[in-house]
């Protein structure tokens, strides 16, 4: 859920260790369309921070692309789906 929340208030997502499997899928997805930066067991965690933080123009984008994939509406776009069949 608080990737839902994320996407749908337009926030760029910082993923630490997720679990493998489904969560690593979704890490790993969120990352390639450029919504989250995945610190990796070996990454350099202040100096990862400290380049996102640094860099407006990446957060920017991170929001935007954010922005594409969020569905603030989805639950009411899904009871109107259900209800109209």
């Amino acid at each position: 859920m608080t990737t839902t929340e994320s996407l749908a208030a337009k926030l760029p997502m910082i993923v630490i260790n997720p679990i493998p499997g489904q969560e690593e899928e979704n890490a790993e997805f969120l990352e390639s369309k450029g919504v989250c930066i995945w610190i990796k067991k070996d990454d350099d965690v202040k100096n990862v921070l400290s380049n996102l933080f640094s860099n407006k123009a990446m957060l920017n984008e991170m929001k935007h692309n954010a922005t594409l994939l969020g569905h603030p509406n989805s639950t009411k776009d899904i009871c109107n789906i259900l209800l109209k069949n």
